[in-house]
């Protein structure tokens, strides 16, 4: 790249330092265990008296094979594969995902061309191009992507400009269009938001800019789309079938379509220089799939196989790693390590630091971002803990015990913090949750059934919102003093009635019967993600032994079977309904879903569950 790009920001920015599978038993090749007499048909080998788990979810367990040869090495990831809804077909794609074999034609999106031939057109004339991304990974990385790829087609007319979270919110606004326009951009580059931002692109317009806008959320129902080039695959008139793609997957597609384009035209010949090489910028566009916890599936499953190893290639995460001290390029470090440092700055400091940090090749300054980001990660940690205590304990209190959606605000909370609160309440609660802080900046987060994004937008529509949107599962918004209970009788009335889908159980394994050599198998299926979870295990028919809290927050039980017993464990189980079921139950029969994970504590490596639900039983 050719040096790092100019950033663009108006004076007064504000920055902050401080399945499935039948019932079989999981050790091979031990047979399935038997049902008992009073089983119900399709359900679990176990009678229970509850219909539903203590997380009030119903487990589906499929009554039927999928067709694997039972001697394939594969044969149990390969029937989860299927019954998940994997084609025949595409097992082998799905075992060795492959962008040759995944990769669509980038035409097939719907505005790609237009935006292509834009583009590229700005690179041909040494046009100022304005990039206007967003502030979380996904808009730091597919920021930096287009940055990278502009770079390496020997085009160093480019500015960008990151909105400030708190001061300027989501998305593009006239202070950012007037910054990008004042600094001689002809072209603006909208990533990661843009969809519903009309009056924001006609301001653009009439400064004097053409807008292509590149983007994965959700357009507005009732509106019609911007007055823009927008590549978006959810946009109604797609039928690109590519609707799982984050804005870094959209942003690959448009670097290669790019490179065809200019490559056909004689561009790169004429230059003198050779094509940027999208095999650089594959690892930026694996670290964004992750980090917005899309399926993991076709397309995103390929670009994320591929991609994490090619990560090394970014001077700034090579940066992470020696300050992380975390070499491993994984699902687990994207998401957990790489990712919420990046996103930190977004959060509570300078928003623009992600994105140069993956776009700037001086090693002085990369090292410098990655000591300041992981210092600025660890107080966005001990802020949030602080802020999580405090919502979870409301929203479990008996005043939302009747609500269907948790809608709570603090106006103390920093809003670049909420969004992660509001993870947390789901997850105590078992309910979508809506938290909003400090300057009515509100962030949202769904369980499976309810379309979070939808009620959002419906509620900006009507006027409850200043502003508002998402997607199915998250949502952000603003809110003005004084409407939040408005807002939360339109959330709790169009949650009313939704009913979750079942909890789909991809295998059965009676208790002490599941075997490191047996569980080895399923690694097959990562990485795991969005679309594509962990197997989820049902171990059934133990009776809960040595029940015991650890670190006064977590629980562990072994589940003693006829041969033999399983370890399993829940997470922050004090003060939940399922943990405190769980810690009285010992005696009793439990059964547990979750996910196997080997445990190599004092080097002796066993199985052990880490609880998700369970059921505690009696016979009829």
């Amino acid at each position: 790249m050719n040096g790092t790009p100019a950033m663009v920001m108006p004076t007064a920015v504000q920055i902050r330092r401080p399945p499935a599978v039948p019932p079989v038993a999981l050790r091979a090749p031990a047979p399935a265990p038997a049902r008992r007499p009073d089983a119900e048909e399709g359900g679990l080998p176990y009678p229970y008296v509850a219909e539903t788990s203590l997380r009030g979810n119903r487990w589906s367990v499929p009554n039927e094979f999928a067709g694997v040869d039972p001697r394939d090495p594969l044969f149990l990831p390969k029937q989860i594969a299927l019954m998940r809804g994997v084609a025949p077909s595409a097992l082998e794609t799905f075992f060795k995902p492959m962008l040759r074999t995944s990769m669509p034609d980038p035409s097939s999106l719907a505005d790609m061309d237009a935006a292509t031939a834009r583009i590229a057109e700005a690179v041909r004339r040494g046009e100022t191009v304005g990039l206007l991304g967003d502030y979380d990974v996904d808009g730091a990385t597919s920021t930096a992507i287009m940055l990278r790829w502009l770079g390496s087609a020997g085009h160093d007319k480019a500015v960008y400009y990151i909105p400030d979270r708190i001061r300027e919110g989501y998305g593009p606004n006239p202070g950012a269009v007037d910054a990008i326009a004042e600094a001689g951009a002809t072209l603006l580059l909208v990533l990661d938001s843009g969809t519903l931002a009309h009056g924001p692109i006609a301001h653009a317009r009439a400064r004097g800019m053409d807008v292509v806008v590149v983007d994965h959320h959700e357009p507005s129902r009732t509106l019609p789309l911007p007055d823009a080039i927008l590549v978006n695959p959810k946009r109604p008139d797609d039928a690109s079938g590519q609707t799982n793609l984050c804005t870094a997957g959209l942003a690959f597609l448009l670097a290669v379509s790019l490179n065809r384009l200019l490559r056909a035209e004689g561009y790169f010949d004429q230059a003198g220089i050779a094509p940027p090489d999208p095999m650089d910028l594959l690892g930026l566009a694996a670290l964004g799939t992750v980090a917005d916890v899309v399926p993991l599936t076709g397309l995103n499953r390929a670009i994320v196989v591929q991609g994490l190893p090619k990560l090394d290639r970014n001077p700034g995460i090579r940066a992470l790693v020696e300050e992380t001290g975390e070499g491993e390029f994984t699902p687990r470090t994207a998401g957990f390590v790489f990712g919420p440092c990046i996103n930190a700055a977004g959060r509570i400091d300078d928003t623009r630091l992600g994105t140069l940090l993956l776009a700037s090749d001086d090693p002085g300054e990369t090292r410098d971002l990655a000591r300041h980001l992981r210092e600025v990660n660890a107080q966005r940690q001990a802020m949030q803990k602080e802020m999580v205590e405090a919502a979870v304990l409301r929203a479990l209190s008996a005043e939302f015990a009747a609500d269907p959606v948790i809608v709570i605000e603090d106006r103390a909370w920093h809003p670049g913090i909420v969004g992660l609160v509001a993870a947390r309440v789901r997850e105590a609660t078992d309910k979508p949750a809506v938290v909003v802080g400090e300057f009515g900046k509100g962030s949202c987060r769904s369980v499976d059934g309810f379309d979070m994004g939808t009620a959002i937008i419906r509620a900006r529509e009507q006027g409850i919102l200043i502003a508002g949107g998402g997607h199915r599962m998250a949502a952000g918004l603003t809110i003005e003093g004084g409407r939040l209970e408005e807002l939360r009788r339109f959330v709790c009335g169009a949650a009313f009635d939704f009913e979750r889908p079942p909890t789909e159980v991809d295998v059965v394994a009676e208790a002490g019967t599941a075997s490191v050599e047996a569980i080895a198998p399923l690694e097959a299926l990562a990485p795991y993600g969005a679309g594509n979870q962990q197997p989820s295990v049902a171990v059934v028919g133990g009776i809960a032994r040595r029940v015991r809290i650890l670190k006064e927050r977590h629980l562990k039980l072994m589940l003693e079977g006829p041969s033999g017993s399983t370890e399993a464990i829940l997470f922050n189980a004090v003060g939940t309904r399922l943990g405190d079921a769980l810690a009285a139950s010992e005696g009793l029969p439990v059964d547990v879903l979750g996910r196997v994970a080997v445990d190599e504590f004092n080097a002796q490596p066993r199985v052990q569950i880490k609880i998700d639900d369970a059921m505690i039983a009696r016979s009829s």
